[in-house]
């Protein structure tokens, strides 16, 4: 072992240790308060018997004691046991310093003005002070500091690191994948002539559905890395949710109808025109409604909700009637590539970023983001805009009203 590790593993105690020589029990007060006269940075002495801590006299306590020539009579010939702490703090020299310190602000505050008393296998070793045990806290402190700094200086690089890492590895991934999802996609759809197998056009759609699926997964990653690394920017404009919500609910109608899950939209009142990305708006609801079919059994129902709230605000709903999440699992699922055990059988479980994905958009927005849901009872995902990124309009223009009526009205997607 080198010089430097045995210093590391060196007992804290023996930092803050003072070699203070101790007295007898049977040793008189008049020649203990000469003993603290001659050493005046002494605030308090261990009190022994056969070599075994059994006290301590402290300065304060002796002096005040003697200070007269009446009490000097009385107490001068005494022995040093009839004045001394019979309860001291007696620590062994591997304790850590936390454990001291937390010893006396519990216990023992008189160890603050007379010391405690060091041992090392059930004999004296010598004395703490309180001055000491700060002055090693505080030293304790600053190197914690240190360290602290440099592990997080470690994380940021290694979070810098991995984020370039996903940029690169997500464009050489893609260039090849879309490749092969568009050569899939001709082979699917046969568009230079008819395939004699038929089995072989199944294959190219299997192959066309898993290119995107993973294409889908790798925008996923590295659309988490750019947020993780505050490089993800907004580019804020106006955008008519009811136009947005009706286009995001035409997408998902593939997929509600293949998992046969009823797939409805509805506003109760009014136009609202919001100020955000409509990219990254258009994203988090996508992930909300295409997460909330997926846990969806067939014959269950989602539906998007839209209203305005006292306060001006408008309130997203993603409601669906599937499995659920337990109470004490729905702040694990807004962590990365956390996932909710479910037993019913999906084809694509995803990488988990989706609802991590929606948390981190909506904190760019401003945007509050909350799962309300218990096992087996359905889950509502809430987005709740503020009122000073909403503009409604009430009388709804002609180029929206064809795609999501302003009233309270239900648009069935499915089937």
């Amino acid at each position: 072992m080198s010089r430097q590790e045995k210093h590391w593993h060196r007992p804290a105690m023996l930092e803050i240790l003072q070699d203070v020589s101790p007295v007898q029990e049977t040793m008189l007060c008049r020649d203990v308060a000469e003993f603290f006269r001659q050493r005046e940075t002494v605030r308090g002495v261990a009190v022994l018997r056969s070599g075994v801590p059994v006290g301590v006299i402290s300065r304060d306590e002796l002096i005040i004691k003697m200070a007269t020539q009446y009490g000097h009579a009385v107490y001068g010939k005494r022995p040093v046991s009839e004045l001394m702490d019979t309860n001291p703090l007696i620590v062994d020299v591997q304790a850590p310093l936390d454990d001291v310190e937390r010893c006396i602000a519990n216990g023992y505050p008189q160890a603050l003005l007379s010391g405690f008393v060091i041992i090392r296998d059930g004999l004296y070793l010598g004395m703490g002070t309180g001055l000491s045990l700060l002055r090693a806290g505080v030293e304790r402190t600053r190197v914690r500091n240190a360290d602290l700094v440099k592990i997080s200086q470690q994380a940021q690089q290694a979070n810098q690191m991995k984020t370039q890492f996903l940029a690169n590895m997500s464009h050489e991934l893609r260039t090849p994948l879309n490749a092969v999802i568009g050569f899939s996609e001709l082979i699917a759809s046969e568009a230079y002539g008819k395939l004699e197998e038929p089995r072989y056009k199944d294959y190219a759609q299997d192959i066309l559905d898993s290119g995107r699926h993973l294409l889908s997964m790798i925008n996923d990653i590295l659309d988490m890395s750019k947020i993780e690394a505050g490089r993800y920017e907004l580019q804020e404009n106006s955008v008519d949710l009811n136009r947005l919500t009706a286009n995001v609910v035409k997408m998902c109608h593939v997929l509600a109808v293949e998992k046969g899950v009823h797939l409805g939209c509805q506003c109760k009142i009014g136009t609202p025109i919001l100020r955000a990305d409509e990219r990254a708006f258009k994203q988090m609801l996508l992930n909300l409604i295409s997460n909330a079919i997926k846990y969806t059994p067939p014959g269950g129902t989602v539906l998007v909700e839209c209203q305005e709230l006292q306060s001006g605000d408008l309130q997203i709903d993603v409601i669906d009637t599937g499995v659920g999440i337990p109470k004490a699992m729905t702040s694990k699922m807004l962590e990365p590539f956390a996932q909710a055990g479910t037993d019913i059988n999906n084809k694509t479980q995803g990488t988990g970023l989706g609802l991590p994905i929606v948390k981190a958009l909506a904190e760019l927005h401003q945007v509050s983001f909350q799962l309300i849901s218990e096992a087996d009872a359905g889950t509502t995902a809430r987005l709740v805009v503020p009122q000073s990124r909403v503009e409604w309009h009430y009388l709804t223009s002609a180029a929206s009203a064809g795609v999501l009526p302003p009233k309270a009205a239900v648009i069935s997607c499915a089937n």
